[in-house]
């Protein structure tokens, strides 16, 4: 089992690190703040279904069918991916290149890419791959701050799975299902946060038109700072301790399920 979960992380992994570059291939940066967001809260949507959904599977059938529901997903997915089209420019532009040298026959005809490739060994490729994203890591403060907070918030998520059915299955005596279900709270927190997009897309907008007003005319189409999206995860940053403490200070048997369920909107919208 321990082998088992430790491929699956392994293979899993790829998602978190992958996916949010190709969001970056598929949309300019003045219009990647709503694709981001729904691509972020799928990290939390994710584990929320699978208790919700366990919950039933495991009520009313077998717990071998909480695998074999996995198995299908995985295998949907997979079949799925074939139909994926290629977004990474550098790629993109290699395919491009050698259509053109089998078309013409000029072999002149090379991507960036793939002239970066022939000057560099296998060696060399793999040392860069595993070097650049700690550098990023240490040296860039707005990567570093994202990441220790997502950390923190995927952490926190986390611990929330022991306790659900602490709280709910001991102090309110539910069910499993109905315990599966409580887990909703966390997703109608984060479609809340989602469907406020237009908000920030307009507030990011407007701090963006401000700065350029301040720049000197040579510099008119300098690119913002990624900084001007951080309002969101400030709020965020507000809305996660509420979430908590409603949840942590509400739940006695004595005080009606919903209003811890309420916290987990709160933390979910953070």
């Amino acid at each position: 089992m321990l082998v088992g979960r430790f491929l699956d992380g392994l293979a899993g992994s790829a998602f978190m690190s992958v996916a949010g570059g190709t969001v970056s291939d598929l949309f300019i940066p003045a219009h990647i703040q709503a694709p981001m967001m729904v691509y972020t809260i799928a990290p939390f949507i994710g584990p929320v279904l699978g208790p919700a959904i366990g919950g039933f599977i495991n009520q009313f059938s077998s717990w071998r069918w909480s695998f074999y529901v996995l198995i299908i997903w995985a295998f949907v997915t997979l079949v799925s991916l074939i139909f994926v089209p290629e977004t990474y420019h550098p790629v993109l532009l290699a395919r491009k290149a050698a259509n053109l040298r089998k078309s013409t026959g000029n072999e002149a005809y090379r991507s960036a890419s793939e002239i970066d490739m022939r000057q560099k060994s296998i060696k060399q490729a793999l040392i860069r791959s595993l070097y650049v994203p700690f550098q990023l890591l240490f040296l860039d403060m707005m990567v570093l701050v994202l990441c220790l907070y997502s950390a923190i918030i995927l952490g926190i998520l986390y611990l929330f799975f022991g306790a659900f059915p602490l709280v709910f299955r001991v102090n309110y005596d539910f069910e499993l299902w109905q315990t599966g279900l409580t887990f909703m709270g966390l997703i109608v927190g984060s479609l809340f946060a989602v469907a406020t997009n237009p908000l920030w897309h307009k507030n990011y907008v407007r701090l963006v038109t401000n700065w350029r007003k301040t720049l000197p005319k040579a510099e008119e189409n300098k690119r913002p700072d990624p900084e001007f999206r951080l309002p969101p995860a400030i709020l965020g940053g507000v809305l996660v301790p509420i979430g908590l403490f409603w949840f942590g200070w509400t739940t006695y048997r004595s005080v009606h399920w919903i209003v811890p369920i309420i916290g987990t909107v709160f933390f979910g919208g953070g």
